[in-house]
């Protein structure tokens, strides 16, 4: 396991990704765990932390949001925060800030201080009926902070990030609150019309990314949209990456568009009288995985090519797998497997 030091991107540093398995391979390398913040986490660090979820969720997406290869780099001075500079030499330059409130950061600061592991409740922190509306403002107040930079001339930059710290995020749906955050952000670059704005504005949090508030709104999620298993046997966190990489590659390379788990692999739970929690899933060893195919259309596959992937899933997952499409399944109970098929990520 590499220090955070050996992986933390500083000004003047560079990685450059090739094609999509390298870039999903290094995003895990700099993924690592950063420091909390009573051990001493600075500016640094956060930034580096964003951007790398950032490209997490890019790279996750499926779609062409990150012509490969790309160079991510840091500059010695900021702004910008970040540079991704694409093969054809253009650019694209980053401004990195939190969507905080004082408030908010005092209790954060108070949790890791704890060095506990709760997560602070939201639901205290505003009415629910008033939530959108704070959430939006805390982020459009960010979003003003440095957008004044930008009307004294200081810089001109790319793509403005906000990362969702408001502590509001269990009560506001990302697409409401990112309506309203659109509607407040019109408001003011139709009053002031600036010379020098933002051309992309984004919204980041843990589950989700809100692309270009200001224009097309999408919403992308960090999982693969490739497969949909719920469990996975490893031999560690490396392990476990490892299989979650090679999985998202088998798919691609087999023309799958969904891999679900069914069947009894979901329904396997702990020995009530054991020591272990009994709310948590247990696996046997000889625990099988049923699993439910569904290929790009037009992709053929004979009864040999669905044998070896089964033998390659088996090995991917660590179970024993049976492999299925859902015209193998009976007509008496293919709408049942077919509805309660695990649409959960791997983990």
């Amino acid at each position: 396991m590499s220090t955070i030091g050996e992986v933390l991107l500083r000004p003047g540093d560079s990685v450059r990704f090739g094609d999509r398995d390298d870039l999903l391979e290094r995003l895990d390398h700099l993924g690592q765990r950063i420091p909390a913040r009573h051990e001493g986490r600075t500016r640094e660090h956060r930034e580096h932390f964003v951007m790398v979820r950032y490209l997490h969720f890019l790279a996750r997406t499926g779609e062409n949001f990150l012509p490969l290869p790309v160079t991510l780099a840091k500059p010695r001075q900021d702004p910008p925060d970040f540079v991704l500079e694409w093969l054809d030499g253009s650019q694209e330059t980053f401004e990195l800030t939190d969507g905080s409130t004082a408030e908010h950061q005092k209790k954060l600061s108070a949790t890791s201080a704890s060095r506990n592991n709760l997560i602070l409740s939201a639901v205290n922190q505003a009415p629910e009926r008033d939530a959108v509306q704070r959430w939006a403002d805390i982020l459009f107040a960010a979003f003003l902070k440095k957008a004044e930079g930008l009307l004294r001339g200081r810089f001109d930059l790319d793509h403005l990030l906000l990362y969702d710290l408001t502590g509001l995020r269990l009560l506001v749906p990302i697409e409401l609150g990112g309506m309203l955050l659109k509607q407040k952000l019109g408001d003011w670059l139709g009053e002031k019309k600036p010379a020098h704005r933002f051309r992309r504005v984004s919204v980041l949090r843990d589950t989700a990314l809100l692309v270009d508030v200001e224009g097309e709104q999408r919403i992308l999620h960090g999982k693969s949209p490739l497969f949909r298993i719920p469990v996975l046997r490893s031999h560690g966190e490396e392990d476990l990456k490892r299989r979650l990489r090679n999985l998202d590659r088998f798919c691609r390379d087999h023309s799958i568009r969904h891999l679900k788990a069914f069947g009894s692999i979901l329904g396997d739970v702990a020995d009530p009288w054991a020591d272990s929690d009994p709310d948590l899933p247990v696996f046997r060893e000889d625990s099988d995985m049923d699993l439910l195919v569904e290929f790009e259309p037009g992709t053929r596959v004979t009864l040999f090519d669905m044998a070896r992937m089964e033998r390659e899933l088996s090995e991917l997952t660590g179970f024993k797998v049976d492999l299925r499409t859902a015209g193998d399944l009976s007509r008496y109970f293919r709408d049942e497997v077919l509805q309660e098929a695990a649409e959960l990520r791997a983990s």
